[in-house]
């Protein structure tokens, strides 16, 4: 259980700090808190729907999935080339 906290606290500082940066490449600085809104708020809402899943399925394969999500999303945010796809990255990741 550390180890999964230590991982998105690490993730979530790179993230966090390395957004104005990422974003300054594309010219959209005044992106930077919407995405950090729009992704929170995302998060939240999904937060109910994914724990019912995963009380319908096992809870290793959702551990799985959410875990291939958020690879996905870092891959994602990795190799974007605007701001959109770093957008939807920031939202799948986290």
């Amino acid at each position: 259980m550390w180890l999964i906290y230590f991982v998105t606290a690490f993730n979530w500082s790179v993230t966090g700090n390395l957004a104005p940066y990422i974003l300054s490449d594309f010219e959209a600085h005044s992106l930077v808190t919407v995405i950090g809104i729009v992704s929170g708020v995302l998060g939240a809402a999904l937060y109910m729907p994914i724990a019912k899943m995963l009380n319908l399925f096992d809870r290793s394969y959702g551990f799985l999935f959410l875990v291939f999500l958020s690879i996905v999303g870092l891959i994602t945010s990795a190799v974007c080339k605007n701001v959109q796809t770093y957008a939807a990255a920031q939202v799948s990741c986290c």
